[in-house]
């Protein structure tokens, strides 16, 4: 079975000992006999190694640690929480906005101190966050790293993760530009209501680089499927991009499609991997590619 390997850090990864490359968000693959009982290890600087054996109940039960994903030609392990070294505690900054004081500092991970009248709330942040820039706008909070966004109520949730090529603010509107990290190097841009509540994203427009009107218009065609599959996904009206013989059937489309929580792109472009959630850190990749005539969707097929 091919099984992918990722991590939420860069990590030397090890099969049995034997060292197989660097990992991150951009995968290694390889392909493994689930009853060899393989030993995976991932290790990261500053923390202990994440290791495990690859079973036969690996589709069913993740490792510790470790996010896995059901997809069509095999299994993808996603290694997240390592343990550090060090706990030494170090204050990074810290800032008041109002009554609020917000603190960012180092233990053993990065972490983020909100101080509100809702109470004391710690989170943990990726490392690209250690020389964030803190800001209050809206009622929330929103911590912006290298070329990443968190936003955080008073309560202390996390409304919002984001890898983005910019943003801003305008009134109570978030507007930002998005890497899709595709390989054809699509962008999405976005917009998300603020309130102290949280942020609800309303907008989306995906774009791509084109060099003249034909193929802008063979772009537009392949953006399609992805569009539609967020559109149901933030609740937006998906019915324009349906074809007219399928808008009787629409509430059936999304009994379909089924409750899902993320979107991917593949090779295909008429082509898209809907992520749902079977269990805690236990997720399945569906996917569904459609057929478009004349600028609309004629049909969807799982």
């Amino acid at each position: 079975m091919k099984i992918y390997f990722l991590s939420a850090r860069p990590c030397a990864l090890t099969l049995n000992k034997v060292y197989f490359g660097i990992t991150d968000k951009f995968e290694r693959s390889a392909e493994v006999t689930l009853s060899d009982h393989v030993f995976a290890e991932f290790s990261a600087e500053g923390c202990l190694p994440l290791g495990f054996f690859i079973t036969e109940e690996l589709p069913s039960t993740p490792p510790a640690g470790c996010e896995v994903y059901i997809l069509k030609d095999g299994i993808a392990v996603y290694a997240q929480e390592f343990t550090p070294t060090d706990f030494t505690l170090r204050p990074i900054t810290q800032q008041r906005f109002e009554e609020n004081l917000v603190t960012l500092f180092y233990q053993g991970n990065l972490h983020l101190s909100l101080e509100t009248s809702e109470g004391l709330f710690i989170s943990t942040l990726p490392p690209s966050f250690i020389n964030a820039r803190l800001s209050f706008r809206n009622d929330l909070f929103l911590i912006e790293g290298q070329n990443m966004l968190a936003v955080y109520t008073k309560k202390g949730e996390r409304v919002l993760l984001e890898e983005f090529l910019s943003f801003s603010v305008d009134g109570n509107e978030l507007i930002a530009t998005l890497s899709l990290s595709d390989r054809l190097s699509r962008v999405a841009k976005c917009r998300w209501k603020m309130s102290e509540n949280g942020c609800v994203r309303t907008e989306f427009t995906l774009t791509q680089p084109t060099n003249n009107k034909e193929s802008e218009r063979a772009v537009l065609e392949e953006l399609l499927p992805f569009a539609f599959f967020e559109s149901v996904l933030i609740g937006a009206d998906y019915t324009e991009f349906l074809a007219e013989e399928l808008l009787p059937d629409k509430e059936k489309l999304l009994s379909f499609l089924g409750n899902f929580h993320a979107v991917i792109l593949t090779k295909d472009p008429y082509t898209c991997g809907l992520v749902k959630q079977k269990a805690e850190r236990l997720f399945e990749v569906n996917y569904f590619t459609v057929a478009i005539e004349n600028g609309k969707i004629a049909d969807i097929r799982k």
